[in-house]
């Protein structure tokens, strides 16, 4: 059974425990709004609020670890909403301990089979496929040439390791030198679009390119090229 295989069947197991939970937790959070007089035909809304919270900002979570940005507070939300529905799942048991037990451990698994979808979600992006003639080249040495801009636009997320930091920084300077060549103002977010990474990533690099000696020729005025494209880039952000 090959790997991805493997994936594949521990992501079913994985979504089929994580809906088995949720429809747990949902009949015990349903009842409790029912007993608090909630109304019969609002009712089925409290258990999709509680629990849904938790998805949704768990979810989140994967997002901003993608877009490599803070995720400080999903992972507050999705904290307290778990709380808050073992807690409500747990009131709406039998006043025995293995009661309580049993219902706590529905909301409970709703949150850790989230979390391990999350993970699995994170690993799929790793599973090598067919390797594409001059990635190796690609991944361990900056190129030469300048490559097409955009073609690496669908991965976008930030470099998780050194080969792929080297392969990301790649295609942002083709994708600069591409911009110059052609006479535009490269900016972070074109960078970032057209080189398929983090626009934070687009704007740093820029900025180490801007200052660096890429290029060195003069414009007729003694200062060097990167000197006027510092200035062009300036006022291209401002706007």
């Amino acid at each position: 059974m090959t790997g991805r295989w493997i994936y594949h069947i521990s992501a079913a197991g994985v979504v089929v425990l994580a809906a088995a939970a949720f429809t747990l937790s949902y009949d015990a959070l349903h009842q409790l709004a029912l007993d608090s007089r909630v109304r019969p035909a609002l009712a089925w809304l409290w258990p999709v609020v509680i629990d849904g919270t938790i998805v949704v900002a768990l979810l989140t979570v994967l997002a901003a670890k993608r877009a490599a940005t803070k995720a400080a507070y999903p992972w507050v939300l999705a904290g307290l909403f778990s709380l808050a529905s073992v807690a409500f799942n747990i009131a709406h048991a039998p006043d025995r301990p293995v009661a309580q037990l049993v219902f706590a451990m529905a909301p409970v698994a709703l949150v850790l089979t989230t979390h391990l979808l999350m993970q699995q979600v994170g690993w799929r992006r790793g599973i090598p496929g067919p390797a594409a003639p001059g990635a190796e080249q690609q991944a361990g040495s900056e190129p030469a040439y300048p490559h097409r801009p955009g073609a690496h636009s669908a991965h976008r997320s930030p470099p998780t390791d050194q080969g792929a930091q080297v392969g990301a920084r790649a295609r942002v300077r083709a994708a600069y030198q591409a911009q110059l060549a052609t006479g535009q103002t490269p900016t972070g977010a074109g960078l970032a679009r057209a080189a398929g990474v983090s626009e934070r990533y687009g704007q740093r690099l820029l900025a180490e390119f801007t200052n660096s000696k890429l290029p060195r020729h003069s414009n007729g005025d003694g200062r060097p090229a990167s000197a006027h494209l510092a200035t062009r880039t300036e006022h291209a952000e401002r706007r």
